[in-house]
């Protein structure tokens, strides 16, 4: 017996207490822990169940007591692998971490990181399983998105047609060294991948530019995020410098912080942009020279003018404007050809140019027509004394095939300030005086007088008759046709309006349509030729396009779409048989009812032509803003074409450009066998012009139309 049973019963009360309560402690650490446990018996029967399994699976520990666990938390598949996996332990076997899928109370999996003990029974065989596990989902699907980004950016990285160069900026030993490069990178560089690797991408540079200025470029493409881009140089192996395009930006990767570089060889853009620099170029200075002569055209004429109008009124001083027009010039086309007219033309801007000073400026303005500005003058006999310097010079014989032939010039002067105060009215003036010295005996210099501005009157005459002429039809259309030049075949006809007047006779167009331009009419006149030439192409049940010129006054009626709608309509015309042609000159008129009636008549299905291409400074704007589907090149594209070289090239780049953009492309004013054969060389598909035909009234057509219905004829020539 113990000397001291009190102390004894104490013990043994002391003892239970302790074991009760760590049992309490491992009962609430067992359902406090965020971890999943399960105990399961040596059938996998749930023997205990913690409250964080409760939690996930919605099912409470007393429902699951005493079952198999697989089917209450398994998808079939996970279940039928448990069962064999369960039945494959073995005691003091290790047993490895593992992972699979539970369904929550909502239905949805959830990816349970395990962690498995085995306990033996008495007989040394497992007699539980205790099973602690992990809700990873979240961490998963971070970690598969990662690597499904990273993949992705493997192969971006290898396939991308652009060089792709990963770089680490921050290796103190090789600075800025290629970490990583695809194929395109090292293939554009001249050098086989493994060679990059390793190196500093300075082996790429003319210098060692990232050693010198890598901290400062870091910094940029830090502070520029992605939009980090320019352009720069490589060294390729073979020791040449190309030019690239690249694009850098920064990201992580293992921890490092890189950037991730994409070059691309812009070589050959810049040789098309070179290119192209050379072909506007070229296309800026003809549409402000004359192609002929090589003098400055109408349009530098009235930026220069203007220049020395507004430096006159500043300096108080004296500037004359004097129109030179050759006398009988048509007889020497008429009698030795245009190419000695042309040689003429070119010859007289010789002259020209050494007679007169330096600041002084010589325009051809149209044929045998040229404008002199003389700026700075001390008297308006200083302008007399120029003008008969002029006559002097190029009244004296030229040679011409063979021939010594003289050709006179009447000279039109008018001086500001006393004879205008504008550009326009300084140039009517001039023109006025001019046509003055044709009427009285040619070859002779008169200046300005008011009473020219009879001259006006009789304009003013000529607007009332052709004002009448269009409200009565006494106007008639010719048509010229337009042929493929190679087979001849019609492919459209031309409506040009032609007048001839009881009092006036034969009105010239050149005459009549810039006064009715001037006066207004031209919207009437437009609107005239627009239903005279459907009605008789619906007449004569045209297959090919009928043409119809349009003036920037009529495109930027509000109401002019609805005119077009119409007209069609009332002939029964489809609107891919009519063609209308505009002019460069859109883009100084409201641009944006324009803009709006082009898109409703392209919506309507009529083609558009642009007439005169080649000849005005807007030549590549208008093929990129209008709703083209045909160019027409300027006659003066034409001249000079078969000997001059620089002609030659430049017609070429301009049928190429309009091809370049898919337009047809038609040449106007083909007048030689010579022109007809560069143009086919050049595979300009459609020509117009006095040597394919002239414009004709529409009773020619008609027959010539009849014939080809026949059969008469395999082609249509139409001379």
């Amino acid at each position: 017996m113990s000397d001291h049973p009190g102390d004894s019963e104490g013990q043994s009360k002391l003892g239970v207490s302790f074991t009760r309560t760590r049992q309490d402690v491992t009962g609430v650490a067992f359902d406090m822990t965020a971890a999943l446990i399960v105990v399961l018996d040596r059938a996998g029967r749930v023997l205990r169940f913690n409250a964080a399994c409760e939690r996930l699976t919605g099912l409470t520990e007393a429902a699951v007591l005493g079952q198999v666990l697989w089917p209450l938390v398994l998808d079939d598949v996970e279940a039928a692998r448990a069962v064999q996996v369960y039945a494959a332990l073995k005691p003091d076997a290790v047993i490895n971490p593992y992972e699979n899928y539970w369904m929550n109370a909502s239905g949805e999996p959830r990816y349970i990181h395990w962690q498995t003990t085995t306990l033996p029974g008495a007989s040394g065989e497992i007699d539980v399983v205790v099973a602690t596990g992990v809700d990873v989902t979240e961490a998963r699907h971070a970690r598969l998105e990662r690597e499904e980004s990273e993949a992705r950016f493997r192969a971006l990285f290898e396939r991308s047609g652009d060089g792709v160069v990963l770089i680490d900026p921050h290796d103190p030993a090789v600075p800025w060294r290629i970490v990583e490069c695809n194929e395109a990178f090292a293939r554009m560089n001249g050098y086989d991948r493994a060679e990059l690797l390793g190196q500093s991408i300075d082996l790429l540079h003319e210098d060692d530019l990232m050693a010198r200025e890598g901290v400062r470029l870091l910094e940029w493409v830090r502070s520029r995020g992605d939009q980090a881009q320019g352009e720069g140089t490589h060294r390729h192996r073979d020791g040449h410098v190309f030019p690239i395009e690249t694009r850098s930006s920064l990201i992580t990767l293992g921890g490092r912080e890189l950037v991730l570089g994409l070059d691309r060889d812009i070589t050959e853009r810049r040789k098309a942009q070179q290119a192209l620099l050379e072909l506007n170029r070229q296309l800026a200075y003809a549409a402000q020279h004359d192609a002929l002569t090589g003098l400055p055209n109408r349009t530098m004429l009235m930026d220069r003018l203007e220049q020395e109008l507004t430096r006159a009124r500043r300096n108080q001083s004296l500037t004359a404007v004097m129109f030179v027009d050759l006398d009988h010039f048509k007889r020497v086309n008429d009698t030795l050809g245009h190419g000695a007219g042309d040689d003429l033309l070119r010859e007289v801007a010789r002259r020209c140019t050494e007679t007169l000073r330096p600041t002084d400026l010589i325009v051809r303005v149209g044929g045998d027509e040229f404008v002199v500005v003389l700026p700075d003058l001390q008297s308006v006999h200083h302008a007399a004394r120029i003008a008969l310097m002029l006559q002097e010079n190029l009244t004296a014989s030229v040679a011409l095939e063979g021939l010594s032939v003289t050709v006179g010039c009447s000279v039109g002067i008018s001086v500001f300030p006393q004879d205008g105060a504008t550009a326009d009215e300084l140039l009517r003036h001039a023109d006025l005086a001019m046509y003055e010295v044709k009427r009285t005996g040619k070859n002779a210099t008169r200046f300005f007088t008011a009473a020219l501005n009879d001259t006006t009157r009789a304009r003013l005459q000529m607007e009332g008759q052709l004002r009448a002429a269009i409200r009565s039809d006494g106007l008639s259309l010719h048509y010229q046709p337009q042929v493929n030049a190679t087979s001849g075949t019609l492919t459209g006809l031309e409506a040009l309006a032609r007048w001839d007047d009881p009092e006036l006779g034969v009105v010239s167009p050149g005459e009549f349509i810039p006064l009715a331009e001037d006066t207004g009419l031209i919207v009437a006149l437009g609107t005239w030729v627009l239903r005279e030439a459907c009605r008789q192409a619906a007449a004569w049940r045209l297959t090919v396009p009928v043409s119809v010129n349009v003036s920037p006054a009529q495109l930027v009626r509000a109401d002019f779409p609805e005119v077009v709608r119409s007209t069609l309509s009332r002939y029964g015309i489809q609107p891919s048989l009519l063609k209308l042609e505009i002019t460069e000159r859109l883009n100084i008129l409201d641009p944006e009812q324009t803009s709006r009636n082009l898109k409703a008549l392209q919506a309507l299905g009529v083609p558009f032509s642009l007439d005169d291409f080649g000849a005005g400074q807007s030549a590549l704007a208008s093929l990129l803003k209008l709703p083209l589907q045909e160019v027409k090149l300027d006659r003066s594209l034409l001249t000079g074409v078969t000997e001059d070289p620089v002609s030659w090239r430049v017609l070429s780049a301009v049928i190429e450009l309009a091809r370049g953009l898919d337009l047809q492309v038609v040449a106007e004013g083909v007048e030689t066998h010579q022109q007809l054969e560069v143009l086919r060389t050049l595979q300009c598909e459609t020509v117009q012009g006095y040597l394919t035909g002239r414009p004709v009234p529409a009773e020619n057509i008609t027959q010539r139309l009849q014939k080809w219905k026949l059969g008469a004829s395999d082609e249509i020539h139409w001379r």
